[in-house]
């Protein structure tokens, strides 16, 4: 039987006609490296991956959950010794004799599971409709349980679930925030991504807003011939975390309904049985890598990646990531976060920089939000007197723009480079909704409003002695990105012109030719103190080496790949070694190898 794997950039579609003939699949799943599921050593060398296999021993105990006893079932080899940790959360069928053969199959692998009865602490019938989320606490709770037992061999545990049990770990994962110490990994059959009490539209289009805020390592299994309410939604929230450059992986197996748990056996069909057989393997594989990882520290000197990436804030009692410094003398910036904007950083992602002359002050970015832009002014308060007399925005994104509207109810024009302002006007609303789930009650305040003022090329501003150009040089990173120009000073802010201190996204919009050629015009200018739109401020060797040099080198091995007749799975395994030590590389590297195959595969 051969099955459909799904993880980087890939089309669905594609990858079933050719290797299954399938017509039920999605054609916007992409995948990418099969490299973890199929092994050439069983083809050509005949060679077949043993599994473990231990004796297992059942036993029943009950932990406290509030002012609940919660029952849960351990299941553990039958052996001395100490084993990797797993948690198990059930679904709407509950934890009937059915249900744990799957917390059994598990145990046999080499794993200690504990597997909570939540519906059985609380008198709760099979098959429920509404969700309680009063169980999401038992399920939490069952984490401190199972890693304070004595025979466990790890520090941190996975998740695994099946349908309804995929939307309590899920909540375990982020709303308890387990993930950030305590939780390798998310394994999950036929999940429900979606709360269970949404609105039916949502049950169907929607997914779970928590989905944006996993940053596990996730492996998912689902048959083809899935209900297609619940496919919909697991095949979209796989998407969105890959988009968002997650280790995340579907499989799908053909002629596979719902045959991996409870199905007795005069229902069950062949195909059924060798999905079961081989999901669990590759689970416990799955987990068994990620358990074996140390968990992430944001202490120490060294780059934040992963969890600690998103989690850290340098200023907790504020909104802002981090608090304002002066570059040089009268030049602020406020620099954010080189993750993703996160809860933890309150979208505070980029930097928020501002200009102070004898006769006002610029700023560069509203903010990601209308609380984020007001704690900037208050910190400009604190350093000048002097009011606030511009806001430029670098380019259209929502961390440079969303929070406009606060600048606008202080009387300041918001200005803007004409394709930025067009990008603002069809994209901002998704955007607003996106940081809505993401930012919760962070997000108050803030709407959608278009800059005050535009300009094409260029714009001067003439403020208490300082001149201050705005230019949009040629296409970059984003549509109308601009760079502010202060030629007195040899100083420039340059936006996403310029990267450093983490990797440099590459989108379906971004042009990496026409960037390169950009740059040029930017270095002629002869800059010696450079704020990027993210990291420190550097200089242009810096910024050289880690945006133009990144570019050119990623161009010319995916050209090498195109010239030899290599594909985009080739192109995602390119070395990009000397750049891998950036943040958030472990996201974005074979992505941006994918767009730059794709952009670049019609030119030979």
């Amino acid at each position: 039987m051969k099955i459909t794997s799904m993880n980087r950039k890939y089309p669905l579609a594609i990858l079933i006609a050719g290797l299954l003939a399938c017509s039920n699949a999605s054609a916007d799943l992409e995948q990418g490296d099969l490299s973890w599921w199929w092994d050439d050593a069983w083809w050509d060398e005949s060679q077949i991956e043993v599994p473990d296999n231990y004796p297992v021993e059942t036993s029943w105990t009950s932990y406290q959950s509030a002012d609940v006893e919660v029952p849960a079932l351990v299941a553990r080899p039958a052996s001395a010794g100490k084993f990797p940790a797993v948690l198990f959360a059930h679904g709407r069928r509950g934890l009937d004799e059915l249900v744990q053969r799957l917390v059994r199959r598990v145990a046999a692998r080499g794993f200690v599971v504990l597997a909570p009865d939540i519906y059985g602490a609380h008198f709760i019938g099979t098959h429920p409709v509404e969700h309680d989320y009063e169980l999401e606490k038992d399920v939490n709770a069952a984490v401190d349980v199972l890693l304070s037992r004595d025979d466990i061999s790890t520090e941190r545990a996975c998740l695994y679930s099946h349908t309804r049990g995929g939307y309590y770990t899920l909540k375990v994962a982020t709303t308890f925030k387990r993930q950030e110490n305590d939780i390798a990994c998310y394994v999950s059959y036929y999940p429900h991504l979606q709360d269970p009490n949404a609105p039916e539209p949502l049950q169907v289009y929607g997914y779970a807003p928590e989905i944006e805020q996993l940053t596990l390592p996730v492996l998912v299994f689902i048959g083809d011939e899935e209900q297609y309410q619940r496919r919909r939604v697991i095949e979209t929230s796989i998407k969105v975390l890959q988009d968002n450059g997650q280790d995340a992986r579907l499989i799908i197996y053909p002629g596979v309904g719902r045959g991996f748990d409870f199905r007795p056996e005069n229902v069950r069909t062949f195909a059924d049985d060798l999905a079961s057989k081989d999901a669990v393997q590759r689970a416990a594989n799955f987990m068994r890598k990620h358990l074996g990882k140390p968990a992430v520290s944001a202490g120490g000197g060294e780059s934040l990646t992963g969890e600690a990436l998103y989690n850290s804030d340098k200023a907790p009692e504020s909104m802002l990531y981090d608090l304002p410094q002066e570059v040089v003398p009268g030049v602020w910036s406020a620099i954010g976060a080189t993750a993703p904007g996160t809860y933890a950083n309150s979208g505070h992602n980029n930097n928020l920089s501002f200009v102070v002359t004898d006769d006002g002050v610029l700023v560069v970015n509203a903010g990601d939000n209308y609380l984020l832009a007001k704690a900037l002014h208050d910190e400009i308060r604190k350093i000048t007197d002097q009011p606030v007399k511009y806001v430029v925005l670098e380019n259209g994104q929502g961390h440079a723009m969303l929070g406009s509207s606060y600048w606008q109810e202080q009387g300041v024009p918001v200005i803007a480079h004409v394709d930025a302002a067009r990008e603002i006007e069809e994209q901002s609303f998704a955007l607003l909704e996106m940081k809505q789930k993401r930012a919760q009650e962070k997000a108050e305040g803030t709407r959608v409003v278009l800059p005050d003022e535009t300009f094409e090329d260029k714009k001067v501003i003439e403020l208490g002695g300082e001149r201050i150009e705005l230019l949009n040089l040629g296409p970059a990173h984003s549509p109308g990105d601009i760079i502010v120009w202060l030629p007195s000073r040899k100083l420039v802010i340059s936006g996403d012109m310029a990267f450093h201190q983490r990797m440099l996204p590459l989108f379906e919009h971004t042009d990496s030719a026409a960037w390169i050629e950009t740059w040029d015009r930017f270095a002629a200018l002869g800059a010696e103190v450079v704020i990027p739109g993210h990291g420190g401020p550097t200089d242009m060797e810096t910024v050289t080496k880690y945006t133009r040099d990144y570019l050119v080198y990623l161009r010319e091995k995916v050209g090498e790949v195109i010239e030899n007749g290599g594909s985009l799975q080739e192109a995602y395994e390119i070395d990009q070694s000397p750049y891998l030590h950036l943040p958030t590389a472990e996201f974005l590297a074979k992505r941006n190898a994918g767009q730059v195959f794709q952009s670049m595969e019609f030119d030979f």
